[in-house]
């Protein structure tokens, strides 16, 4: 007979943990154990009924919850505090970054001439937006400002150190880049005649603002609409390259300016070599701003090259879906007065726009250098040349009025005009002589007069009604005076 198998004491019906059995219960246990194997079942006297328990009252300590349910009220516990950390200053940040970006357009305003003939702003005479559900083009100011600490500390008024117009075209969704020369000699309103880049600067010192009238500008020389504005400074700029990672440019030659603006208004050398190459925010920012080893137009396809560049690289990275954040980071850095609704319009429209639909123009062709010793360097357009390409980057736009602002003119100059040569200092026959100059370079109508104010002009101006600046540009040539000497103004 095989030996029967252990059985565990705790298996015991009579077993209490911590108690030990006699003797005398083991062998009664036995017994009972064994009269329940012998008998065929049990009978139903045999099995106890159950005794009524009487339930206590519920008691008022507080029951202990299963471990699994902190579980399931602390995740939500955590994600909220989590969003009360992160999520809550961010709305902060958003917020306050909301008031800083977008901007008021109503300071802006429309170009007029006054009764002088001379073009101002007209601030009550609000400037008209595009129908973006006409998909009607959109034309924007890109500029890049020079607000530096060491600008601020010096109490420098900031600077526009690049212009760029962006011509969007949202039915065929073509794009169009050009890139405007600092040096490029224009009509500012409300100033008169002097660098574009002149025109942020006073535009900052009046209620206009910097970026109104660089529009304003940019409308009256080119004779398109400008709707829109977007600004971003130096650090804003390298704030936005290193968001995305920094940018992959494919630098076509080698770079080196030893004249680099350092810290302090001092120097620092700027090197790129050839090839391939990632680079930083610091490192973008000097390779679209260095022109000392080249010219400003090949800075100008810098700045488009980087544009595309950060373009694609925003699109792979869908920075859309990442706004809150970004706006949270670039909100002291970054301006526009575009509205944030027409802005994700924009951003989304950008993201259907290949990148063979974006080209690249420049006026280069239709510029001729101006300098003498002493005398600033302007750069002359030949605002017909530049209507011609204007035309090329914006097919179809004389249909929707586009380009039909009449601009300056400074087609052939006219010998036959006639010109007034006023002798506004106290000292005799200068008059007669510039009058000689002129009939000698071939001007066949000259006459010359004592100005009635003589003694109160500080320098020489060529008057000019604004429709002939090819003529008053040759004056001003003959006669030793500088392009700015121009003025547009009443010559009755």
């Amino acid at each position: 007979m095989g030996r029967q198998p252990r059985r565990r004491i705790n298996a015991h019906p009579n077993y209490k943990r911590g108690a030990r059995l006699r003797a005398d219960e083991i062998r009664q246990a036995r017994r009972q154990r064994q009269e329940t194997t012998d008998s065929p079942a049990s009978s139903p006297s045999s099995l106890r009924e159950p005794r009524p328990v009487a339930r206590q009252p519920a008691s008022k300590a507080r029951r202990r919850l299963p471990h699994n349910r902190y579980v399931l009220f602390g995740v939500p516990a955590a994600v909220l505090a989590i969003a009360a950390i992160f999520l809550v200053p961010l709305m902060f940040q958003t917020w306050k970054a909301y008031g800083k970006i977008f901007v008021n357009s109503s300071s802006r305003g429309k170009v007029v001439l006054n009764e002088q003939g001379t073009p101002v702003l007209d601030t009550s005479n609000p400037a008209s937006l595009p129908d973006w559900d006409k998909k009607e083009r959109v034309n924007i100011a890109l500029l890049g400002s020079d607000t530096s600490p060491d600008r601020r500390e010096e109490g420098e008024i900031p600077l526009s150190d690049t212009i760029i117009i962006v011509s969007i075209d949202p039915a065929s969704k073509q794009v169009g880049l050009l890139s405007i020369p600092r040096d490029l000699l224009v009509t500012i309103p409300g100033v008169g005649k002097d660098k574009i880049n002149a025109a942020y600067s006073s535009g900052e010192l009046s209620k206009v603002t910097g970026p109104g009238l660089v529009e304003a500008t940019l409308e009256y020389n080119f004779g398109i609409p400008i709707h829109y504005f977007a600004e971003v400074d130096f650090e804003g700029f390298k704030k936005i390259i290193d968001t995305v990672g920094g940018i992959t440019l494919d630098v076509p030659a080698p770079i080196k300016d030893d004249l680099y603006p350092g810290e302090k208004f001092n120097y620092t050398r700027v090197y790129f070599h050839t090839g391939l190459q990632h680079v930083n925010g610091q490192m973008a920012l000097r390779y679209v701003r260095t022109r000392h080893d080249d010219n400003d137009f090949a800075r100008g396809e810098r700045q488009q090259q980087l544009l595309r560049a950060l373009r694609e690289q925003a699109v792979d990275l869908n920075l859309i879906s990442k706004a809150p954040e970004l706006m949270a980071a670039l909100g002291d850095t970054v301006r526009t007065d575009l509205q944030p609704l027409d802005m994700l319009k924009l951003a989304k429209l950008g993201t259907e726009i290949k990148p063979g639909s974006i080209h690249s123009y420049s006026i280069q062709s239709a510029l001729t250098e101006e300098w003498s010793p002493g005398q600033p360097y302007y750069l002359i357009p030949d605002w017909t040349e530049v209507r011609a390409i204007l035309k090329e980057m914006m097919p179809g736009a004389d249909d929707s009025a586009q380009l039909s602002r009449q601009v300056p003119s400074l087609e052939k100059p006219n010998l036959k005009a006639r010109v007034l040569v006023e002798n506004a200092t106290l000292v005799d026959k200068l008059a007669a002589g510039a009058a000689g100059k002129l009939k000698e370079q071939g001007f066949t109508t000259v006459t010359v007069a004592q100005a009635p104010d003589a003694g109160q002009h500080g320098s020489s101006q060529v008057i000019t009604s604004g429709s002939d600046l090819a003529t008053a540009r040759l004056i001003a040539k003959v006669l030793g005076l500088p392009p700015a000497a121009v003025t547009e103004g009443d010559t009755s």
